[in-house]
């Protein structure tokens, strides 16, 4: 007989793997330094999403949600972090250069992407409900957020390594500085798209 942990190991995989793989800030990013950096540059970058997210949801599981309940207004200064950042990122992309950006671009650092998901409005949504959907009642929240933390990084990562390689695949058609810049506009755009979602 299986025991009920782990036949929630699948249901929770699967609604992980769909908030991960669906378009956000983060797959947006990815795939523009997959694009730009190819994919051995870029894992620094999947790295610190991975440990993020699944430090993030794990903290939520032992209890530090609670922060929210006593200071709900850092939700909306989180949301409105997220919001500039990701217009500040989208200005990088456009606001130079095509030639002098690759050159002294650098890909988004391990420490830079984790740190990028406590401003993250998706990674919070998708934390907070996977801690409230798939922490076992009546189990250790330790023992419990360490399983959810195993799984949810192992998602992620398969997740990211997909968006990466999305990206590298777009990478060998922008064989021009014009298709570079059509592209990186095209990126800026979603990410000022995602940024305007987000506020309102």
């Amino acid at each position: 007989m299986i025991s009920p942990p782990a036949i929630a190991v699948v249901p929770l995989a699967t609604y992980y793997m769909i908030m991960s793989i669906t378009p956000g800030p983060n797959n947006v990013m990815l795939t523009t330094s997959g694009a730009t950096f190819g994919f051995g540059r870029t894992l620094p970058h999947v790295s610190g999403i991975v440990s993020g997210c699944a430090l993030q949801t794990f903290l939520l599981c032992i209890g530090f949600g609670v922060v929210f309940v006593y200071f709900p207004w850092l939700q909306g200064v989180l949301k409105w972090c997220g919001a500039a950042y990701l217009i500040y990122l989208a200005y990088k992309l456009v606001g130079a250069r095509v030639a002098k950006a690759k050159a002294v671009a650098k890909p988004l650092t391990f420490f830079d992407a984790a740190f990028f998901q406590v401003v993250n409005p998706k990674a919070w949504v998708k934390a907070i409900t996977t801690a409230t959907l798939f922490l076992p009642p009546g189990t250790s929240a330790w023992a419990a957020g360490v399983r959810i933390f195993t799984i949810c990084a192992l998602v992620n990562f398969v997740s990211g390594s997909i968006w990466t390689s999305f990206g590298v695949g777009i990478g060998k058609l922008l064989t021009n500085e014009f298709r570079l810049s059509v592209f990186n506009a095209a990126m800026a755009l979603l990410l000022i798209g995602t940024a305007i979602i987000v506020v309102v």
